[in-house]
């Protein structure tokens, strides 16, 4: 005989179902109340840097790189000593809103001491004294062996559930693979580790040049929508200001896409990226395959030009404008026969 009963919701009546209306981001696109938040940079890249800039907004709640930000409390839990987080917050304060718990474990914790810490946590959850619950980084943390070991990974995450069930926000700081890896993929460890994750932020520089060195690109993945997929910024550090720099990429499209137009333009078939590559026009400076890939899905996205086939090497993806059959086709309508004066 079952000893637990079910509750089972139709889908048509979640809303009406699930009471609690949605609550705001606690920073608009990438810590949402309820989430877990995975942030990983390669080393020296200005992780810490950027985690403190946004504490500080967090106790005034104004806007953190154009974002919105709502006031809220944090703790910080960092394998860093309390002397260098003070020689930090000396030179960028942030305020009594943010409490440190520095190195609260002579090393890795057991399962008790983790629990016992989530327990804590969840206890200021629930009187309201605790919003952003942070990890720096995850590594110094995890209790267990191996962070590509599954059901290690699970068995120690799971206890963030409590406190994203009690309202807060989860942002666990981490480290990159040591080879290099695709963008979405470069966190150390499983794919146990990722899947567990609602959003993960990856900070990158925002390009070997020299006068970029300043500048930083967070490019995100997330299971709710109003997550930007890229942001990029630079940090003044005679100002201690953060500031938002428009995607160089976004420009590179704008700026080319007119060559790309007069390709396209009077062909009623589509083609592919390698033969609109080998038509671009003399008077502009001809892109590489991987650069014109980019601004066609690009195009794409934005409704500017139409896209056929499978992506694949023996179907690729074939280009082309819209035309007036379009609108019938997606209806999944045959066009009307038009007379040949018509």
């Amino acid at each position: 005989m079952p000893t637990n009963t079910l509750r089972r919701i139709p889908l048509d009546a979640l809303d009406t179902e699930t009471a609690p209306p949605p609550t705001p981001w606690l920073w608009d696109g990438y810590l949402k109340p309820g989430d877990v938040t995975l942030f990983t940079s390669v080393w020296k890249t200005g992780k810490t840097t950027l985690l403190t800039g946004l504490l500080r907004h967090l106790g005034t709640g104004q806007p953190f790189l154009g974002r919105a930000v709502r006031p809220g409390r944090a703790w910080v839990v960092s394998e860093e000593s309390p002397d260098l987080w003070a020689d930090r917050v000396r030179r960028r304060p942030v305020g009594r809103h943010v409490e440190l718990l520095a190195r609260p474990f002579r090393g890795r914790p057991t399962p008790d001491e983790w629990a016992d810490l989530i327990d804590q946590a969840f206890a200021a959850c629930v009187l309201g004294e605790l919003d952003l619950f942070v990890v720096d980084p995850l590594a110094s943390f995890l209790p267990g062996r191996s962070e590509s070991e599954p059901t290690t990974v699970l068995e120690s995450l799971a206890p963030l559930h409590r406190l994203t069930t009690a309202g807060a926000a989860v942002l666990l700081l981490h480290h990159p693979r040591r080879k290099a890896a695709e963008a979405g993929s470069i966190a150390r460890g499983g794919g146990a580790l990722l899947g567990f994750m609602d959003l993960t932020i990856e900070l990158t520089r925002y390009s070997r040049l020299q006068s970029d060195a300043s500048r930083r690109l967070l490019s995100a993945q997330s299971r709710r929508t109003g997550t930007a997929d890229r942001l990029a910024y630079e940090w003044d550090a005679a100002a201690d200001e953060f500031r938002v720099v428009a995607d160089p990429r976004d420009r590179q499209f704008e700026e080319n896409w007119q060559a790309v137009l007069a390709v396209l333009q009077g062909r009623t078939g589509g083609i592919t990226h390698q033969e609109i590559r080998r038509l671009w026009p003399d008077e502009a400076e001809r892109p590489s395959e991987t650069t014109l890939y980019d601004w066609l899905n690009r195009a794409h996205a934005k409704k500017l030009i139409r896209r056929e086939g499978r992506g694949t090497r023996v179907n690729p993806w074939r280009y082309r404008l819209a035309n007036a059959d379009d609108e019938y086709y997606d209806r999944g309508e045959l066009p009307p026969l038009r007379g040949r004066h018509e």
